[in-house]
């Protein structure tokens, strides 16, 4: 495990400072996050899930966050592309009760909006609303979370690579507020297009919040294991868009490490997206 860490650690810092930028058309890095918005595993980028050629499309996915302690959290969402620059996206996420058998459910509902900016780069604005617990009339609590997402392409050597910084603020109503600022910065790279053409895509995320303000695995009806220490996911997205009978749809395939530095919040992730665009 210790050198997994190491090897985990060696590959960000490259990531962060190696890489040169070139422009390059856009290679459509469109995949769905677990909750619901365009963008990697946890944080959202300045994509939205289709720009073109129709100005409406809609991607279904689902994800189950699997912990070997915890037991495994169900994640429905859809996403809509609306005249190639509005996003919304809803996900309802089930999770297993808590404590005496609490109702531990959450709805996450989103909007995005692309900004006009250069091919090689772009720029959404967005926010999320999160109704956590919301069976559970004790423990129930709204989280909002206004963001400014930024994703620009580049090359990892020969890789074709896109990076996405991400900066917010999580907002409580019926909760003290803090002063804390939301953090997040991401990689999605293409891993040896010579041989899988544009397949098989690493990603690899860090932020200091989760999908959610209570996402799972968590111990508790309030916040996650985030507030404290950041949460780091890494795995692969499999793209079956690049065959050419799929070449109309959208259609991934993710298997994600979730939370890697932290004992007992380490889970696995599945899922995958289909989507299509309205000609």
């Amino acid at each position: 495990m210790k050198k997994t860490i190491i090897f985990i650690c060696f590959l960000l810092i490259a990531l962060i400072f190696i890489p040169s930028v070139f422009a390059q058309t856009d290679t459509g890095f469109r995949g769905q996050s677990i909750n619901g918005a365009t963008g990697l595993f946890s944080i959202p980028s300045g994509r939205i899930g289709w720009d073109g050629p129709g100005n409406f499309a809609v991607d279904f996915g689902y994800r189950a966050v699997i912990n070997n302690d915890a037991g495994a959290a169900h994640i429905p969402a859809i996403t809509m592309s609306l005249v190639k620059w509005i996003e919304l996206s809803a996900a309802f996420d089930f999770q297993p009760n808590l404590y005496n058998n609490q109702e531990n459910n959450d709805l996450l509902l989103g909007m995005k909006i692309k900004l006009p900016t250069s091919a090689n780069t772009s720029v959404a604005i967005g926010g999320n609303i999160q109704l956590l617990n919301i069976d559970n009339e004790n423990h129930n609590y709204n989280a909002y979370q206004p963001y400014i997402a930024i994703t620009y392409a580049g090359n990892f050597f020969t890789m074709p690579a896109e990076t996405t910084i991400v900066f917010g603020k999580t907002l409580y109503s019926g909760r003290d507020n803090n002063s804390n600022v939301d953090f997040g910065m991401g990689f999605d790279l293409i891993l040896f297009p010579d041989v899988f053409k544009n397949a098989v895509h690493w990603i690899i995320d860090f932020s200091n919040y989760g999908y959610s303000d209570n996402a799972w695995p968590n111990n508790s009806l309030y916040h996650t294991s985030a507030v404290w220490r950041g949460i780091l996911n890494t795995g692969f997205r499999v793209d079956l868009s690049s065959i050419p009978a799929l070449k109309k749809y959208k259609f991934l395939l993710d298997f994600i490490f979730n939370d890697l530095f932290d004992d007992g919040s380490r889970s696995f992730t599945i899922g995958a997206t289909f989507g299509f665009s309205a000609q």
